[in-house]
């Protein structure tokens, strides 16, 4: 499994070092959340400061990769096996990074890396991989999250229910692994306006129900 290379950095003589090993531009990350891309020094600075503040010690300096980014959600039983696994890629993509809306894809070389990290690790639960398919068709794994991520209905919606399967694995029961979704299954997320009075508004920040 490849990974793009990192460093970390505690302070300001550390990231100075790290970008000597890259070529900008180069992606500055938090611990927890939150990634930019810097194009030169003083950018990288002032996002390394940025981030430092909000979550913390060390700061991650990233290689900077190109191409398409696709992620899989999928579920492991704790022995090895693949109990759920949809791929899918980013269609619209917000200033944080994710995903605002996306498309299944047909990928087998992702369904097979889910399948080996698996076999790898273990894991037991749910998970996504957020990775980069570079234009030599390079598959780069950028994150791993281990936890169900926002667009998990989209799991669902082509036809494998994960949160259900999760669930029944929690409880001890036994899972048969899915091995078919469908192709070309959409996501967009959307929001709308809530119209309210000021005095429910006032009642319900004050009791924390109407």
């Amino acid at each position: 499994m490849s990974v793009p290379s990192s460093e970390n950095a505690l302070n300001v003589v550390d990231l100075q070092k790290a970008l000597q090993q890259f070529s900008y531009p180069v992606v500055i990350k938090g611990r927890f959340y939150e990634a930019y891309i810097a194009n030169g020094y003083e950018q990288a600075l002032m996002y390394f400061n940025k981030v430092a503040d909000k979550w913390g010690l060390p700061v991650i300096v990233q290689e900077f990769l190109t191409g398409t980014e696709v992620n899989v959600i999928a579920l492991g039983d704790g022995e090895g096996n693949t109990i759920s696994c949809v791929p899918m890629r980013k269609l619209y993509i917000t200033d944080k990074g994710k995903a605002w809306a996306g498309v299944t894809i047909d990928d087998e070389n992702l369904i097979e890396l889910t399948h080996h990290f698996f076999q790898q690790t273990q894991w037991r639960g749910p998970l996504e991989l957020e990775i980069m398919k570079t234009s030599d068709n390079k598959y780069y794994i950028l994150e791993i999250n281990p936890r169900i991520p926002a667009w998990v209905y989209l799991s669902v919606g082509a036809g494998q229910n994960l949160p259900e399967k999760l669930v029944l694995l929690a409880l001890g029961e036994k899972v048969e692994p899915a091995t078919s979704y469908q192709v070309g299954t959409m996501f967009i997320r959307y929001s709308w306006d809530l119209i309210t009075t000021m005095e429910k508004f006032r009642q319900l920040t004050i009791n924390g129900e109407l």
